[in-house]
Order: C-alpha cells, then sequence, then structure tokens
C-alpha cells in the first residue's frame, strides 16, 4: 500500500526528466557511434540549435546541423569518456523543474594525419536539451571549446 501511494504522489517533472535523460543518453551514443538514423529519431522535425560559438547565429536549423554533423563524422571520431551526467533543467522564469535535460560529459575528438597517426584531444562538453510533450528534443545548445578543438586536430593532423 505505501508503494502505491508512493507511485501516487510521484513528481511528474521528476518522471519526465528522467525519461528525458534517458533520451539525451541515447542521443549522445548515436553520436558517438556516428548513426545518424538513431541521432536524429530523438530530435523534432522543427528542433533547432543555438549558436554559442563567436559569430554564431542565434538559431540554427535541424537541416544546417544535419550537414555539419555529416562534415564532422566524415573528418573526426568521437568517443565518450567516462560517465554521461545529468542534471534536470529548470524554467527560467518559475525556476522550478520542468522535464528539460542538461548533460555534461568529457569527450575525445580524434582525427587521423597525413600520415596515418591519430591525434585526438579531450575536453568538456555541456549541453542543454528542450524537450516537447511527445518527448522529443525541440531545442538544445552546446557549450564547449569545439572549434579549437578541431583547429587543433587540423593543425597537427596536416604537419608532417
Amino acid at each position: 500500500m505505501a508503494l502505491m501511494a508512493a507511485c501516487g504522489s510521484a513528481n511528474p517533472n521528476s518522471m519526465t526528466f528522467v525519461s528525458n535523460a534517458e533520451t539525451a543518453g541515447r542521443v549522445f551514443r548515436a553520436f558517438e557511434a556516428e548513426d545518424s538514423t538513431a541521432f536524429w529519431a530523438e530530435f523534432a522535425e522543427s528542433a533547432v540549435w543555438r549558436g554559442t560559438g563567436v559569430n554564431a547565429p542565434t538559431t540554427v536549423s535541424r537541416g544546417t546541423m544535419g550537414e555539419m554533423y555529416e562534415a564532422f563524422w566524415a573528418e573526426f571520431d568521437y568517443k565518450i569518456v567516462g560517465d554521461l551526467h545529468f542534471l534536470p533543467g529548470v524554467n527560467p522564469e518559475t525556476q522550478l523543474p520542468n522535464g528539460s535535460v542538461n548533460g555534461m560529459f568529457l569527450w575525445e575528438v580524434s582525427r587521423r594525419g597525413k600520415d596515418g597517426a591519430r591525434h585526438a584531444v579531450q575536453l568538456w562538453i555541456y549541453e542543454s536539451f528542450d524537450f516537447n510533450e511527445e518527448g522529443q528534443i525541440v531545442f538544445t545548445q552546446v557549450f564547449s571549446d569545439l572549434a579549437s578543438a578541431y583547429r587543433q586536430l587540423r593543425d597537427a593532423s596536416s604537419t608532417p
């Protein structure tokens, strides 16, 4: 009886967060595996990304991100190092949990040089995801210094 009472009083935002965090985990793993089918299955057709780099546009469409990710997957390899960490996001106005997910993990990005040698860097990724009622990602932001990582790998792999 106590178990039924506890289940009946569960916070729906908490349950939504757990489900959405599982979705974010699948997205990270699909990106790592360069599995575009599994990756894009978690995003709404109308999903947008916030540009967080220098001079980036305010939002970037799913179509544009698809082209960018295909190019990155062709040039770089990705590996999640260690555990994925998820925290619940909050509504910026109410400061209450809203089912959004903030994920953080250590990422290894690598690239083969002209000589065949593998060059790699590691950096922390912090990413936030907002979801629609169907549990699809509709908005995401990536905070990391990926541009420097890519530049460093390109420089390192172009020198003999």
